[in-house]
C-alpha cells in the first residue's frame, strides 16, 4: 500500500489560539485522513463546534511539552466539548475484529493540556462471560464506559460475580480488585468497593490506571458489534524513570496452597479457579508455576509492539526495553472461554493462536503478529525468574499492524535496528477451502534450543502446549527422531523446539484433524524475519522439509501451499536422515491423560472425534483398580484415585474406533 505523508504547517485561522494550537478545525469544517495516510502535526490540535477529523489512517500530534494543547471546544470556546464527534478514530472496511483502524499518536503535551474528547470505534472477539480490556482515557467515568459499550444503556453494575461488574487486575496480589482493594476477607458479597463503581459519575480513571488490565462482564453488551468509546486520551510519559516495574516480591508472598491452589484470596475465590500458567510445564502450584506473570493493557490510541522487548540495542535507537538475561519467557494475548460459576469460580484459557515464547537472546517464537497489541487490547507477560524488569510503554508505540522488521531503524513509524540470534522458524498454517486460516503450529530450531522433553522448562524452553481440540498439532520428539511415546498422551505442542545440530534431519510428527482443513501453507522466518518468497535455504545453510506418509521428502519454500491429502506429516530441519516406515501413515489420537490442578486429580481428555470409550487403570502389580465401559466423551473423565497414596498406575483408554492410548501416571 502506498503511504502518504501530510505535514501540517502553521495554518492561518480566524480564531485566536495563540501559540498553543498549530492545527485548528473550525465549526462545520471537515478533515478526512484516509487509510494508509500519515498526518504529522508539530504542535497543538483543536476542533471547534462541529469541526471534525475523520481518522481512518494515522495522525501524529507532537507538542512542545509546555503550552501546546489537544482540545475540542464548543462554538463559544467552552473547553471541553463533552459530546464527542470531533476527532473520530474509525475502523476500516472488513470484519471489525480484524480490520485496520485510525490511530492517534500524542507526545509532548502534558496531561493537563489534553482535554479534547476522542471517539474510538471498538469491536473485539468475545472472550466469554468477561471481556479483558484496557481503557486508554483519562478521567473516563466507568458509568460512561458502560453506556458506550451498552449502546446507550449502562451495561454494568456493582455486583461481584454477577456478569455485569468491572474488576481491575492486581499484579502484586494476583487477584481482581474493585474500587477499594480489600485488606481483609470481605464480609458480604455486596460489600461496597469490591467491584469498580460502575454507577457513579465520580468513579473515573486516573493516570495511575493507564496500563490497568480490566475484566468486564459481557451479559449486557455484544463485544464484536462496533461501539464508540470516547474520552480524553492519556498523555505519554511511561518511559525513563517512570517505566512500569514488574516486581516479583509481592507475588512470592501470595500463598496459593501447597500443591493444590486451594487457598482463597480475600474475595473467597480459590486460586485454582482463576490462576493459570500458559507456559510452565512444571507441576501446577509448585515452584514458579503461576508466578512471575503480569497483566497489562495498551494505554494509547496507537498499537504497541512487544516483539523486540528482549533486546538490548545499546545506546542508539533504543526502545528502552531490555528483558535480557533470558528473563522473558512468553506473552499471551486474547483470553478465551472465560466463564464464572458460583461454586467453582472463574475459569478461562488463552487462545492457542496467540502465544509467543522468547529465546535466551530475545528472539520471539510462534505467532509473531500477536505481539502487536491494539488500542484497548491486553496482554500477559510471563518471566522466567524473579529478577525485576522495567517496561517502557512510550517506545513501544507503532502504527503498523505487524511487528518491526529487525533490519530497519526504530521509530513509531518504522522498525528498529536489531539482528540477534540464529533461530529458524517454520509455521504451518491450516487453511479451509476458502483460503481462510483456521489453525497453525510452529517448529523452531536453533543451536541453543533443546531437543525432546525439558524437565525444567522455566530455564530456557520456548515450547508452548496446545489442546486435544486443536486441528493441527505436533508431538514431543524422541532424541532419535519421531514421537517420544513417554509424552505422546500427556501433551501436544503448538510451538515445538529442537536443537538444530543434534536433531538435524530428524522427524517431527505433525497431525492434521477434521475435514475442514483443505490445504497447508508454509511461513518461514529466519531470526524472526520473514524470508523472501520461494526461499528454502536459511542462514544455517539448509532449510525445512516435509513428508507425507511414505512419500519422498520435499523442500519447503516460503509461501508454498499444499493440499491436505493425509492426516499425518513429517517435518524436518535439514534433509531427512532416515527412510519412513509404514507406521507413520497412521495419525496419533488426540486423547490426552493429564493432571488437572483445579481438581487435584488426573483426567482423560478425549479426542473430539470419539463417541465413547472404555477406561482401565492398573496398579504397579498389574491389578485392575478401575474399569468403566461406554464412557461418554463429551466431557473430561476424572480418574478417581487416592491422592494420599503414593503409587504408580497405568491407564489404558480405548476409543470406539479401536484406537488405544496408554499412559503411566505417578502420584507423589
Amino acid at each position: 500500500m502506498k503511504k502518504n505523508l501530510l505535514t501540517i504547517g502553521l495554518l492561518a485561522i480566524g480564531l485566536s489560539v495563540q501559540a498553543q494550537v498549530l492545527l485548528h478545525v473550525d465549526d462545520t469544517a471537515k478533515m478526512y485522513v484516509s487509510n494508509g495516510t500519515l498526518v504529522y502535526n508539530g504542535g497543538g490540535l483543536q476542533t471547534r463546534g462541529t469541526g471534525n477529523i475523520d481518522l481512518y489512517g494515522n495522525m501524529m500530534v507532537v507538542g512542545n511539552n509546555t503550552s501546546d494543547v489537544l482540545r475540542t471546544i464548543t462554538t463559544n470556546a467552552t473547553d471541553p466539548k463533552f459530546d464527542g464527534g470531533n476527532i473520530v478514530l474509525h475502523l476500516n472496511s472488513g470484519a471489525p475484529v480484524s480490520a485496520t483502524y485510525g490511530q492517534l499518536y500524542i507526545t509532548g503535551i502534558p496531561q493537563g493540556n489534553i482535554t479534547g474528547i476522542v471517539d474510538k470505534e471498538y469491536a473485539a472477539t468475545k472472550h466469554g462471560s468477561y471481556q479483558q480490556i484496557g481503557i486508554p482515557f483519562n478521567g473516563k467515568s466507568f458509568s460512561s464506559l458502560g453506556t458506550d459499550l451498552g449502546n446507550g444503556t449502562n451495561a454494568f453494575n456493582n455486583t461481584r460475580w454477577g456478569g455485569r461488574e468491572i474488576l481491575k487486575w492486581n499484579n502484586d496480589k494476583l487477584r481482581f480488585d474493585g474500587s477499594i482493594p480489600v485488606t481483609a476477607p470481605i464480609t458480604s458479597f455486596t460489600q461496597a468497593g469490591i467491584t469498580i463503581d460502575a454507577l457513579s459519575a465520580t468513579s473515573v480513571t486516573t493516570p495511575a490506571d493507564r496500563t490497568a488490565y480490566y475484566t468486564v462482564g459481557t451479559t449486557n453488551w455484544v463485544t464484536d458489534a462496533v461501539r464508540m468509546v470516547k474520552g480524553s486520551p492519556y498523555a505519554d510519559g511511561i518511559t525513563g524513570a517512570d517505566r512500569i516495574t514488574l516486581n516479583s516480591a509481592p507475588q512470592l508472598a501470595v500463598s496459593f496452597g501447597v500443591g493444590t491452589g486451594n487457598n482463597q484470596n480475600f474475595y473467597y475465590e480459590k486460586y485454582n479457579t482463576y490462576i493459570f500458567d500458559n507456559f510452565s510445564t512444571t507441576l501446577a502450584w509448585t515452584g514458579d508455576w503461576g508466578r512471575y506473570t503480569y497483566q497489562f493493557s495498551n494505554p494509547y490510541l496507537t498499537n504497541i509492539d512487544l516483539s523486540l522487548i528482549g533486546y538490548d540495542e545499546g545506546t542508539s535507537n533504543t526502545d528502552n526495553n531490555d528483558f535480557g538475561n533470558n528473563n522473558i519467557w512468553g506473552i499471551a494475548v486474547d483470553p478465551q472461554n472465560v466463564v464464572y460459576n458460583s461454586s467453582t469460580g472463574t475459569t478461562s484459557s488463552y487462545d492457542l493462536t496467540q502465544r509467543v515464547t522468547f529465546a535466551a537472546n530475545g528472539v520471539p517464537n510462534g505467532n509473531y503478529n500477536a505481539l502487536v497489541i491494539k488500542p484497548l487490547g491486553t496482554f500477559k507477560i510471563k518471566l522466567r525468574n524473579g529478577t525485576n524488569q522495567l517496561l517502557d510503554f512510550d517506545n513501544l508505540r507503532r502504527f503498523s499492524a505487524t511487528p518491526r522488521a529487525a533490519t530497519t531503524s526504530y521509530s513509531v513509524t518504522a522498525a528498529k535496528n536489531t539482528n540477534n540470534g540464529t533461530i529458524k522458524q517454520l509455521g504451518v498454517l491450516a487453511l479451509d477451502a476458502n483460503g481462510n486460516q483456521i489453525g497453525e503450529t510452529y517448529y523452531v530450531v536453533s543451536p541453543d534450543y533443546a531437543t525432546g522433553h525439558i524437565q525444567n522448562s522455566a530455564i530456557s524452553s520456548v515450547q508452548a502446549v496446545t489442546t486435544p481440540s486443536a486441528i493441527i498439532q505436533t508431538f514431543e520428539e524422541a532424541p532419535t527422531g519421531g514421537i517420544d511415546q513417554n509424552y505422546s498422551s500427556a501433551y501436544r505442542l503448538y510451538i515445538n523446539e529442537a536443537n538444530e545440530t543434534n536433531y538435524l534431519g530428524k522427524r517431527i510428527d505433525m497431525s492434521v484433524f477434521g475435514s475442514n482443513v483443505a490445504s497447508l501453507k508454509f511461513e518461514i522466518r529466519d531470526n524472526a524475519n520473514l524470508v523472501a518468497d520461494n526461499t528454502h535455504i536459511l542462514s544455517g545453510g539448509t532449510g525445512f522439509y516435509y513428508t507425507v506418509a511414505n512419500g519422498q521428502a520435499v523442500q519447503i519454500k516460503q509461501g508454498d501451499v499444499i493440499p491436505v491429502a493425509n492426516s499425518n506429516y513429517g517435518l524436518y530441519y535439514g534433509a531427512p536422515q532416515n527412510v519412513l516406515n509404514t507406521n507413520e501413515a497412521k495419525p496419533q489420537s488426540r486423547t490426552l491423560i493429564t493432571y488437572h490442578p483445579a481438581i487435584d486429580n488426573y483426567i482423560v481428555r478425549f479426542d473430539p472425534e470419539w463417541k465413547s470409550a472404555s477406561i482401565e487403570v492398573f496398579d504397579a502389580s498389574g491389578k485392575l483398580v478401575i474399569s468403566e465401559k461406554s464412557v461418554k466423551t463429551n466431557s473430561d473423565y476424572v480418574i478417581k484415585l487416592d491422592s494420599n497414596l503414593k503409587a504408580v498406575y497405568v491407564v489404558k483408554v480405548v476409543g470406539n474406533d479401536g484406537t488405544i492410548v496408554n499412559s503411566k501416571i505417578l502420584i507423589k
